[in-house]
Order: C-alpha cells, then structure tokens, then sequence
C-alpha cells in the first residue's frame, strides 16, 4: 500500500516555510511552479539571467527587481503561458507570487503584461543577447 504523505515544506520562500497540503482548500493547475523554483534555486539560473540584463531603470520608480522578472517571465513560460498578456492575470496568483519571492497577500502583484514587454525589450540583441548565449557555451 503506498504511504500517503500529508503535508510537505519548501524551504526556498525565507520569510515563511511553503507548505504543500493536500486537503484541498484553495487548489492550483500550476503545482509544478514549486519544483520548477526549487530546480532554479539548485542551478542559479534566474540569479544569472538577471545578473545579465543591464539595470537601467531609475531604482526610485522601480516596484519590480529583475530577478522577480526573470522568475516571473520563465516560470510563465515553462508552465505553458508563453505570451506576456498572460502576465495581466498571472501576476495575482498566490502560488506565482510565492515561487517569485513576492508575499501571496501583497496586493500589488508580479509585473503585468506591459512591464514584461519592457523588460524583454531591455536587452540590446548586438550586445546583451550575445553576451548571454556566450556564456552560456
């Protein structure tokens, strides 16, 4: 018989444990955004994308850094909403935000669907993108 364990704790969120229940009072269809930041934390990818994008943005106005970014933008994307104008509804969704390192309660949200589009435009593909796809070689 196989041996059902009922609750699970995630480390990765520091301000408070990410427990993973299975009684079912608020459910998600993008569970796997848990493992997928676990893996990310085990690899450093999104520290290192971030890192590669130039900060140009005026750090006073700035509301999202770009690691959160990152996060957002390939966490979106490895769960299947591969366009930004999913961002618009994504960006409150309690799970999205807690794997983003964004408060699930924080009422301001991830970036939403223009900020994304900034943000992907940000990179100058005769130096940024190049840059980015050497180190990775």
């Amino acid at each position: 018989m196989t041996e059902c364990i009922a609750q699970l704790k995630l480390s990765f969120y520091q301000p408070k444990p990410v427990e993973v229940t299975f009684d079912a009072p608020e459910i998600t269809s993008d569970g796997g955004a848990v493992l997928l930041r676990q893996v990310d934390d085990q690899l450093g990818l999104s520290a290192w994308f971030a890192a590669a994008i130039p900060e140009q943005r005026d750090a006073t106005r700035t509301i999202h850094d770009r690691r959160e970014q990152v996060r957002q933008r390939l966490y979106q994307i490895a769960l299947g909403y591969e366009d930004c104008n999913d961002a618009d509804t994504l960006r409150s969704d309690p799970l999205l935000k807690t794997v983003c390192d964004r408060d699930p309660g924080d009422p301001a949200g991830l970036s939403s669907q223009p900020t994304l589009s900034r943000f992907e435009n940000a990179a100058d593909i005769a130096t940024d993108v190049i840059a980015i796809m050497d180190v990775g070689t």
